[in-house]
């Protein structure tokens, strides 16, 4: 899944099946990594946001998950629970999931309704470019499973921390991906929460996948992080100034943490010195 993308197989693996139009689906490959859902709901009436901690596996109980299935297989639903953890599968957040014959997507059963696509997200560091990218990369390459890449879906961060999901470094980058600002977890508490159509994708640290501390073995070049890097680009209007003939551009990102930093990152400023050489943009 490295070098080009493939569909998680078996894919289509059922655990709830409609018969009519306004009927549930919830089909995910194998342990839940990935999923697709239509007409489903979660009602968060057992999670308080208040004093709330991230990473939490619990928020969703028996009963505050399910949707109207014709063909319920909650024993293979069961049977798929074996990538349980936060940032791996969605096997958590499903675990409770059951068919409720009475439901529908209406005003009677929902305090909110998600009318468009949506994507539903659990989140890693939004304050680490390596953890958070993760999350872009596996967005991009959920979209490519799903086959659409439009704009014009919504995005749930689903982040259990009382103080939501702070994206203040890298938060644009959503823009790549939908037209709308991202709806928090936390603005969700207590409510009966209804999707019409709901991707919840591959995760930052799902085994052996795009994670960034993945061993990749003879793995270079790699024709899906190119497309990802150029896709970023154009979505966001970002145009490149070079490269310029018979000059060589080195970009350096300095990190300000105790660790993993440049020892003599400083002595780059004297570049300048030398004859060829130029800094275009320097804040140490």
């Amino acid at each position: 899944m490295i070098g080009n993308m493939e569909t998680p197989t078996p894919f289509e693996v059922f655990f709830c099946q409609h018969v009519f139009q306004k009927g549930s689906t919830l089909r995910c490959s194998d342990d839940l990594r990935y999923c697709q859902a239509t007409n489903i709901f979660f009602h968060f009436k057992s999670w308080t946001a208040k004093n709330s901690k991230r990473y939490r596996e619990d928020v969703v109980q028996p009963g505050e998950v399910g949707g109207n299935c014709a063909e319920f297989r909650a024993e293979v639903l069961r049977k798929n629970q074996n990538e349980r953890g936060f940032l791996r599968s969605w096997a958590n957040e499903f675990f409770h999931f059951e068919s409720v014959p009475s439901f529908s997507v209406d005003n009677e059963h929902c305090d909110i309704i998600f009318d468009r696509p949506t994507v539903v997200m659990k989140l890693d560091a939004s304050v680490n470019m390596y953890h958070h990218f993760c999350d872009f990369v596996n967005l991009y390459a959920s979209q490519h499973i799903n086959g659409s890449f439009s704009q014009q879906v919504d995005v749930v961060w689903w982040d259990t921390h009382s103080g939501g999901f702070v994206d203040s470094w890298f938060g644009d980058t959503w823009k790549a991906f939908s037209d709308s600002k991202p709806v928090e977890l936390t603005a969700l508490a207590g409510r009966r929460v209804c999707f019409r159509n709901a991707m919840f994708p591959l995760l930052a640290r799902q085994a052996f996948g795009l994670y960034y501390n993945t061993p990749l073995v003879n793995c270079h070049g790699t024709g899906l992080m190119h497309a990802f890097a150029h896709h970023v680009l154009h979505r966001l209007g970002i145009q490149q100034k070079g490269p310029l003939l018979d000059k060589i551009r080195v970009t350096i990102l300095s990190r300000s943490t105790k660790f993993r930093r440049i020892l003599n990152l400083d002595e780059v400023k004297y570049l300048n010195l030398v004859i060829g050489t130029g800094i275009r943009h320097w804040t140490g």
